[in-house]
């Protein structure tokens, strides 16, 4: 920088005495010499021209400007999409972007388009579409009887029961669930998933093991069951998430941490959205419906219709947003493997 302002010192000198002696206006000079300087200053200090268009940087550590200005957010960049944070930095792997769910590569952060990757099938314009399915605990018409407590196991359990009810509303637990599925679905339909309910209404009977092959026959992403508690005292508060343990004899390995993933992430992002005490991941091997299950599950214990206080606010329309944001924040979380 000295040695260009020097240089055009002199420059500006040589030119002056040119005009004393041609009578040419130094005004004219003395702007050019202001101008030049002021663009050898910007050069120097790294700021980009108003009417800059293109990358800077090499790699995933390139940025890319605009007319000068930095680009973020999901962007269109010649034939490719990127998508940068804040800072203008690439983001890649899974991310949420232009209301869906989409891969960016992590090499060259472009947005992979017409692939299948990790299982997961990529349209043309770069989309994923998860299959999520939803089960609202119980129902009205309870499915009687028995069945294995999972595939190929001599030890039966009821296929379902009627579940609990609202100490102080009234209101039946599967009443709960299906509101709660119902509005939810609309949440994740609008997150870009494709969503399944194992029932539409209260007249459904269906055991724990059908519900689960309706996942199972779906392939879905994640099979979230919905129910509430309820306990002998009424002062229990609070949310839970039930999964397989890792040494269950029905559910493989891989799927057993996939499973705790999807509980860790559902019960995080429920209590934060909520505000509920949080209880814990409760891993056990007696719920059939988790035994049957062959694809990500978790069971949320939305919070105890035993506790008056805790069931009144389960029935309030402004905390059921808070429940719907949480699970379906959770599911995204999981599904981002964030």
């Amino acid at each position: 920088m000295k040695k260009i302002t020097r240089y055009l010192s002199f420059l500006i000198c040589l030119l002056m005495l040119c005009t004393s002696i041609n009578g040419t206006d130094g005004s004219l000079i003395t702007s050019l010499f202001a101008t030049k300087t002021a663009q050898a200053a910007s050069i120097s200090s790294g700021t980009t021209s108003n009417r800059f268009t293109g990358w800077k940087g090499k790699g995933l550590r390139r940025k890319y400007y605009k007319n000068g200005k930095l680009q973020t957010g999901f962007r269109k960049i010649g034939n490719d999409y990127y998508l940068f944070d804040s800072k203008g930095r690439i983001k890649t792997g899974w991310q949420y972007a232009g209301n869906h769910y989409r891969l960016f590569h992590k090499k060259t952060g472009k947005m992979v388009r017409s692939r299948t990757y990790q299982g997961r099938k990529i349209d043309r314009n770069g989309i994923w579409t998860p299959i999520i399915v939803l089960d609202a605990g119980h129902s009205a018409n309870v499915a009687r009887g028995y069945e294995p407590l999972g595939p190929g196991s001599s030890e039966q359990k009821a296929k379902d029961n009627s579940g609990t009810d609202g100490v102080a509303t009234g209101v039946p637990e599967y009443v709960l669930t299906l509101n709660m599925a119902k509005k939810l679905q609309t949440t994740l339909k609008k997150q870009g998933c494709k969503v399944i309910l194992t029932r539409k209404n209260n007249r459904t009977a269906l055991s724990c093991a059908q519900r689960a092959r309706i996942a199972n026959k779906a392939k879905a992403d994640a099979y979230l069951r919905i129910h509430a508690n309820g306990v002998d005292s009424a002062s229990a508060t609070g949310a839970m998430t039930i999964c397989v343990t890792r040494g269950n004899r029905f559910v493989s390995s891989s799927m057993y941490k996939k499973s705790y993933n999807l509980s860790k992430a559902v019960l995080n992002a429920y209590v934060k959205a909520t505000g509920c005490r949080k209880e814990y991941i409760w891993e056990t091997d007696t719920m059939s419906g988790n035994n049957w299950s062959k694809v990500p599950t978790t069971l949320i214990e939305l919070g105890y219709m035993s506790n008056p206080a805790e069931d009144r606010l389960m029935q309030s329309t402004s905390y059921q947003k808070k429940m719907v944001k949480g699970m379906a924040n959770g599911i995204k979380t999981y599904l981002l493997g964030q």
